[in-house]
């Protein structure tokens, strides 16, 4: 995260507790493990300029499922959402968005405010039993795990229980969860690798910062392993394992310490935007701006406006939080509508760099720049037009 900008705001806060949030942690608090490239097969650079112009392209809305009466369905109804930390910018955003498709549909959103930590989940879920709700939202990365007995309750009185945006698709959600409305992380993380094969001609030498303590990391590294061999047999890749928590402590160090030993590093790959921050104060300090990018996922409007500003950060695979919850909202209101659910229902991806960043605003925004087919279309699949 350099002075107190907005930037570092956020970070103090997710560096402590974005995606802490329980996520199978592991005791080990950094981990490198490198893998040199031996290609076996030529790369294949034109899949990978494929996947970047598909992703470079304004995002097209897919209907999650049959139309239905949204307002019918959710009369005097009431979700009730416990985020994995209130105070971050993301579910700060995320709670926005919900408030104001609630107001359109005609029901009752309500968030419990916490700092982080899995006693103030629980304390929000018996809040939502209390409360009478008809879904529990658990939002951006709580691991149902580190709150049986609080879901325990709420089973007890039949509401479901959904995790929004804690796993990647391809990951199977814990068994006490009713739905899971899951994030698109491993494509994301593939697209990083295509990315990058492209701009090196598939001769790269890359630094992927991972996170194991955040659920969906797991899917993520597998994803860039799976891609880079597809894509950049000849790449050398080298993965660095530093937990959420250890963010702000750790990733300069590191990240610094790789740009020393490996004169020849061309790019680091965060796998969360976040991360970036400390990443590119590292390549900074150690004289490498301009030889060494950053690649990384998520757009978040702090980390966009860095793109604006300078250099060192050459791609961002964004998504829109507003997007995110018209999705996870459509599949909510299924679950609470007794209409079935689409386990494959997500958000779509898309490239910022620095010729269309100034599309996202100014400053930016978490939902400018990825066109207004999606309000329309939920509007008409909701029955609200």
């Amino acid at each position: 995260m350099k002075p107190r900008t907005p930037a570092m705001r956020l970070i103090a806060l997710s560096a402590a507790a974005l995606l802490l949030a329980g996520c199978a942690q592991k005791t080990d608090s950094t981990q490198a493990d490198s893998t040199q490239g031996t290609a076996q097969r030529p790369a294949d650079l034109t899949y990978a300029s494929a996947q970047v112009e598909r992703y470079s392209a304004t995002p097209a809305f897919e209907p999650p499922g049959e139309s239905f009466d949204a307002k019918k369905i959710m009369n005097q109804k009431l979700i009730y959402s416990v985020p994995v930390n209130g105070a971050l910018d993301f579910t700060q955003m995320y709670k926005g968005a919900m408030e104001r498709l609630a107001s359109q549909v005609g029901f009752e959103f309500k968030t419990w405010q916490n700092g982080g930590k899995p006693t103030e989940w629980g304390q929000g879920i018996q809040a939502a039993v209390t409360a009478g709700a008809d879904v529990i939202d658990l939002f951006a990365g709580i691991d149902p795990t580190q709150v049986v007995p609080q879901i325990a309750q709420a089973r007890e009185k039949k509401i479901p229980i959904v995790a929004s945006d804690t796993y990647d698709a391809s990951q199977p959600p814990a068994s006490s969860v009713d739905l899971a409305v899951n994030c698109p992380c491993a494509d994301a993380a593939r697209l990083m690798a295509d990315w990058v094969a492209v701009k090196t001609k598939g001769d790269a030498d890359v630094l992927v910062l991972t996170s194991s303590d955040v659920k969906a990391s797991e899917a993520g590294e597998k994803a860039f392993k799976e891609e880079f061999a597809r894509v950049c047999p000849d790449c050398r890749v080298t993965y660095i394992d530093i937990p959420s928590a250890d963010w702000a402590g750790k990733i300069q160090p590191q990240v610094q310490s790789a740009l020393v030993a490996n004169p020849g590093l061309d790019y680091v790959l965060p796998i969360y935007d976040t991360m970036s921050i400390w990443a590119s104060q590292a390549i900074k300090q150690a004289g490498r701006a301009g030889k060494v990018k950053i690649v990384t996922y998520n757009g978040t409007p702090s980390i966009l406006k860095m793109m604006q500003e300078d250099d060192v950060i050459e791609m961002n695979v964004g998504q829109s939080n507003d997007w995110m919850a018209h999705v996870v909202l459509d599949q909510m209101m299924r679950r609470a509508g007794g209409l079935p659910a689409n386990p494959k229902a997500t958000w779509p991806l898309y490239v910022w760099t620095k010729a269309n960043v100034a599309q996202a605003g100014s400053p930016p925004t978490d939902s400018q720049g990825y066109g207004d087919a999606y309000r329309q279309g939920f509007t008409k699949l909701w029955g609200l037009s």
